[in-house]
């Protein structure tokens, strides 16, 4: 059709211009691209095995500097230019399989699966309430400078936020064709890309557990982000994703597959287990409790007795394994373990299930026991009140609550109309006489300055080696502290860092040139990533910073991208470890809410009321466990406000509830 050939070069034009401007520089993303493209240019409808594995690892933000315009979007680009470009044509006597994909028939329009009523209404109400979120969000409208792109209180942020409502709605009719007409992509392309890419995340976290704390540390309180650059303020979009994905191994443990899909979903979920316990989120634990109950429950359902035997003899494992591990510590837990698999292999009835169960146990029991766990349980009276405290201020800060306050809004609100009166930390890009420059503020709370901004570049030393730092700094308020440190980092939390000294920069509205000469240590003896830190402290603190330069010596080359940020924000990445509330609102429906009003909100709720419906009729418990999971970490975290997230759970529950055609 035309209009679909139309979308699919407005889409390709689009990537052509994105790819021209996103700073790939020396990364292995133009090999991605490439593949991606070629790969649907052999097959459109592998977007849905494809995308799904890359979206939640493709995060090169902490990189290039880039969270507006992010490499998912090429991805997406590509996706909805190859889809719309294969979309089918009507034809009477069926659908020519278009090129690279012969001896396929392709359904038509009315062989394709449909929506229930109540689905398609949630999603024309949902785009009503997106879009007026959007124009909500961009006002004043904002004038395009340095900043506009790069910070969470730039107007433009209800277009980072918009993007991923944008993506799922523009990819319904090439997901409608790529699941097919009896929902086998689901089964055949959906879920596997789903747990690929849960595999994949699985194997970042627990290298970075690897690189920080070691896997059987579990009493540092180092929590780890794996692949998620949007986690550089907190949240939780490991523990959302985890949760959405963790339940669907289920489907590779029921009794109808294959050894082969058996073989892998047993080696995937103590992996993906010991990752969302090493989250060490409340919110996520409860989820998977859930999950576990409704797992159960259909168990009784479909096992009948022998689910209580099975019961029993989990109950039974636990004590031998949890008295194993109080008395000898690892040295009696795994050969116990590995007695016990041995045992249940023997036995060979319903060995993949108890397997499942045994391999959940074996990881769950050393982390249980382990000192920041027992930490993050005992503070929980004392973080709920904080977070009731939070959502309270947050709806104080509502004056609209059918529309909503806009896509983007809170960190705004917040920075503005917070009742504490706080001033979070920030930083921005300043344009004068023909330079461009960072501003470092200081953050202002009610017990005085705390919680740092930190902004960051990765960079590459050599042990023991001397190197010079050099930065030009103005102050044209009241003394401050300027740090500079190079530390181990993954995104959050640094370690084993190397500080110039800290020196007070006292009130000079001149630009003032400082040398800072500093020996790198071990760092860089272990290949863990490092960062150059600069961050600004001191009551009322505002510093400006300019020409940042990291040489070695005596060669003096220089290690540092972007040092004189007249490209802004490009290889420079900022985080704030700790304080998290000025970034986000964490609750899911309460940031619906808050955005969208009551009109987003109800559209989302007609939305899962519908899917759950179906699933209900289906009998699907790991969708159904999927996103009971993902909302449970909802109702402590916002989610939706992470693009990848918020495409992921919104693609998942569409083709969740698609209906097949009903034979005639």
């Amino acid at each position: 059709m035309l209009w679909a050939r139309a979308a699919a070069l407005g889409f390709f034009a689009a990537f052509v211009w994105a790819a021209g401007v996103y700073p790939m520089g020396d990364t292995w993303l133009p090999v991605v691209l490439l593949a991606y493209a070629c790969l649907l240019w052999w097959r459109a409808d592998l977007w849905l095995l494809a995308l799904p594995a890359l979206l939640p690892v493709l995060d090169l933000a902490p990189y290039t500097g880039w969270f507006f315009l992010e490499e998912i979007d090429l991805l997406l680009m590509l996706t909805a230019g190859f889809a719309y470009w294969r979309h089918p044509r009507p034809s009477l006597s069926g659908n020519r399989a278009p090129r690279g994909q012969v001896g396929q028939r392709q359904p038509g329009a009315t062989d394709l699966p449909h929506w229930p009523p109540l689905f398609r209404v949630g999603l024309l109400l949902l785009g009503a309430a997106v879009a007026l979120g959007l124009w909500r969000g961009l006002q004043p409208w904002p004038a395009v400078d340095a900043n506009t792109f790069n910070n969470y209180l730039s107007p433009a942020n209800a277009l980072r936020v918009g993007k991923a409502w944008f993506w799922a709605l523009v990819l319904l009719p090439a997901l409608r064709q790529a699941v097919g007409p009896q929902l086998e992509g689901v089964r055949q392309r959906l879920i596997p890309g789903m747990l690929l890419g849960l595999a994949l995340v699985a194997a970042a976290a627990i290298r970075e557990r690897v690189q920080f704390t070691g896997l059987l540390n579990f009493s540092s309180d180092y929590r780890i982000s794996a692949p998620f650059s949007a986690m550089h303020t907190g949240g939780a979009a490991l523990d959302g994703y985890l949760a959405l994905t963790i339940p669907l191994i289920a489907m590779w443990l029921a009794p109808h597959m294959g050894a082969l899909r058996k073989t892998v979903a047993l080696l995937l979920l103590p992996l993906a287990w010991y990752v969302a316990l090493a989250t060490f989120s409340r919110g996520l634990y409860l989820g998977l409790v859930v999950t576990a109950a409704m797992f159960a429950a259909r168990g009784l359902t479909t096992l009948g007795t022998r689910a209580v035997a099975l019961a029993i003899g989990a109950a039974l494992a636990v004590l031998l394994l949890d008295a194993a591990f109080r008395s000898g510590g690892y040295r009696a837990f795994l050969p116990l373990l590995l007695l016990l698999g041995v045992l249940i292999l023997a036995a060979r009835q319903h060995a993949a299930i108890s397997l499942a169960a045994l391999l959940l146990l074996g990881c769950a029991i050393p982390i249980y026991h382990g000192y920041y766990t027992n930490v993050r349980f005992a503070s929980v009276d004392k973080d709920w009140a904080t977070r009731v405290r939070h959502w309270q201020n947050a709806l104080a800060m509502v004056n609209n609550s059918l529309f909503g306050m806009g896509l983007g809004t809170f960190p705004t609100r917040y920075y503005w109309h917070n009742p504490q009166r706080e001033v979070p930390p920030g930083y921005q890009f300043i344009d004068q006489a023909g330079n461009r420059h960072l501003r470092l503020s200081a953050g202002l709370y009610a017990a005085g300055y705390g919680e740092l901004l930190r902004m960051l570049q990765d960079v590459t030393v050599q042990p023991r080696q001397q190197y010079l730092v050099a930065v030009d700094v103005s102050n044209s308020g009241p003394p401050a502290f300027l740090h500079i440190n190079l530390c181990q980092r993954q995104l959050l939390y640094p370690q084993n860092c190397v500080a110039v000294p800290l020196r007070q920069i006292p009130h000079a509205p001149e630009w003032q040139r400082y040398f800072y000469p500093i020996n790198s240590g071990a760092l860089g003896n272990n290949k863990l990533p490092l960062k150059l830190e600069i961050a600004a402290e001191g009551q009322q603190a505002m510093l400006d910073i300019d020409n940042v330069s990291l040489r070695a010596v005596p060669d003096g080359h220089e290690l540092l991208r972007n040092g004189s940020f007249s490209n802004a924000n490009t290889g420079w990445f900022f985080s704030s470890d700790r304080n998290h509330l000025p970034w986000h609102l964490k609750n899911l429906a309460l940031n619906l809410y808050f955005e969208t009003g009551w009109l987003g909100l109800g559209a989302y709720g007609l939305l899962l009321f519908s899917a759950t419906a179906v699933l209900l009729r289906r009998s699907d418990t790991a969708l159904l466990a999927a996103f009971a999971a993902f909302h449970i970490v909802g109702l402590f975290d916002s989610l939706l406000e992470v693009p990848r997230i918020t495409l992921l759970s919104m693609l998942l529950l569409c083709a969740a509830t698609l209906q097949a055609k009903e034979p005639t």
